[in-house]
């Protein structure tokens, strides 16, 4: 069993599998160049790691030469993308140093290619074979070394100077775990790597090149550092979301808040004529000559009535719910019904009949209903806020609902004072409103609603007054080709 076949290969498979997690976590972001680099590196670790053995085992001139020249190759892509890795995701490197380093290291490259054998030497003479400590050949070049060697030298040096210093930088900034794990580890496998290669080229140690382990330790350290990103990058995520779903609640009670006359009127009107039924059942079985029928249309009155009270307070638990969201086909229209409805003794103290333009044989779209429902009473408050100004006889309130393409579209139409050019712009952004006692995050909160939902949502000022607020939701996929009388 051959312990140096074991450990190269091993070597390589670590960064190989590395570098393809890497470039997973690219495909899915795509939001920067760091995981595109990362994984750059980890895969031309595990190809050096693969040519490093080939080195130490090959016993043909004609070979070494070919596995030399492209073993300087996985080099250059190695710590090229380390350089600008380190630039973009520090964020305090000097570009101009990076640019230099990347500048000789290609000059490397060329000449590389252009000398007679190699960039690291300019004729390899023998091969050397000597014995590792538990009796394993492996084979060294005995050779003329290439002068031009020094520029690969002067980058490397550069490197540590440019790691170094972009390291010290975002220490000071406040980045110091991440300075240390991966500004120190590539500082350290570097210097123990540039220390280790000159004293197996003087004979001084009679061991294989190990460059490709300090590859690794260098990739693995940068994986440790972008796994705990993640991991905390996740844990913001989802406290964001905490306090998205907090500032809802604050939103749905300001609802209520704006509301809270019309809920009154909704609910005392079902409850007074439950005590009127219920006291007028009591006279009439004082009555010896009361009638059982009178009496039953007396309970049915009251169920009716309880039953509407029952829906009132139905309504408000579902707008006020905090569960999560489950997203189902929705009837938009019956939505809308529903919203208006709650909002029915707000229509009638603006004294605004809406006109409802609603489509027929409309699809289902997919959703959630409380958020599309909240949507919908956003919209609808704002209309009749805009409506304050306009003569009572002049109000006009259009709901219109119509299907266009793979979408259902609502709009919600005002003749009210409309928008400005100035705030048309910001309508939707947090905190932005010109209403007493509003805190501004119902039109924000609708567009992010919707925008969850795969729709968007748009606001314009029309030429003959008035505002117009329209969001489209996608059908549901099994409603395609069908709809709703």
């Amino acid at each position: 069993m051959s312990v140096l076949i074991i450990a190269w290969s091993f070597c390589a498979s670590v960064c190989l599998m590395l570098g393809s997690i890497h470039m997973l976590f690219w495909l899915r972001s795509r939001k920067g160049p760091v995981y595109l680099l990362s994984s750059l590196m980890a895969f031309s670790a595990g190809v050096s790691a693969m040519l490093e053995l080939g080195l130490l085992l090959t016993a043909s001139l004609d070979s070494y030469r070919v596995l030399m020249l492209w073993e300087n190759v996985a080099v250059f892509m190695i710590l090229v993308p380390m350089v600008w890795f380190i630039q973009t995701y520090f964020g305090t490197g000097r570009r101009w140093l990076a640019m230099i380093i990347t500048l000789l290291w290609t000059l490397g490259l060329l000449t590389n290619f252009l000398s007679p054998h190699s960039l690291t030497f300019i004729e390899v003479s023998a091969l050397q074979r000597l014995t590792t400590p538990w009796g394993e050949a492996f084979t060294i070049p005995l050779g003329t070394a290439n002068p031009w060697k020094l520029l690969a030298d002067i980058a490397s040096l550069l490197i540590l100077v440019y790691v170094a210093d972009a390291s010290i930088r975002l220490w000071r900034q406040g980045g110091k775990r991440t300075a240390t794990v991966i500004g120190g580890g590539i500082i350290f496998f570097v210097l123990l790597a540039g220390i280790h290669t000159p004293l197996v080229d003087a004979g001084v140690i009679a061991t294989p090149y190990m460059i490709s382990f300090a590859y690794l330790a260098i990739i693995v350290s940068m994986s440790y550092q972008l796994a705990d990103d993640a991991m905390r990058s996740a844990q913001y995520a989802w406290k964001l979301q905490q306090s998205q779903q907090a500032v809802e609640r604050l939103a749905r009670a300001n609802l209520l808040g704006e509301l809270s006359s019309t809920l009154a009127h909704e609910l005392n009107q079902p409850l007074s004529a439950i005590l009127s039924n219920a006291q007028a059942g009591r006279r009439l079985l004082e009555l010896e000559s009361a009638k059982l029928s009178d009496i039953g249309d007396i309970f049915d009155d009251i169920v009716r009535d309880d039953q509407r009270a029952a829906d009132i307070i139905q309504r408000l638990r579902t707008l006020l719910q905090t569960g999560e969201t489950v997203q189902q086909p929705l009837d938009i229209n019956a939505v809308l019904k529903d919203a208006i409805g709650l909002l029915s003794g707000e229509i009638s103290q603006q004294q605004v009949t809406p006109t409802l333009e609603f489509g027929k044989h409309l699809p289902d779209v997919l959703a959630g209903r409380t958020e599309i429902q909240q949507v919908a009473i956003n919209l609808i408050l704002n209309a009749l806020n805009a409506l304050r100004d306009t003569p009572s006889a002049q109000r006009q309130l259009i709901i219109r609902t119509s299907r266009h393409m793979d979408s259902v579209e609502v709009k919600v139409r005002d003749n009210g004072r409309g928008i400005s050019e100035e705030d048309l712009p910001r309508v939707f952004e947090a905190f932005f409103t010109h209403k007493a006692g509003g805190i501004g995050m119902g039109l924000s909160i609708s567009r992010r609603i919707i925008e969850a939902y795969g729709g968007r949502i748009s606001a314009e000022s029309l030429a003959t007054g008035g505002a117009s607020f329209t969001f489209a939701l996608p059908i549901a996929p099994r409603e395609q080709g069908t709809g709703h009388v």
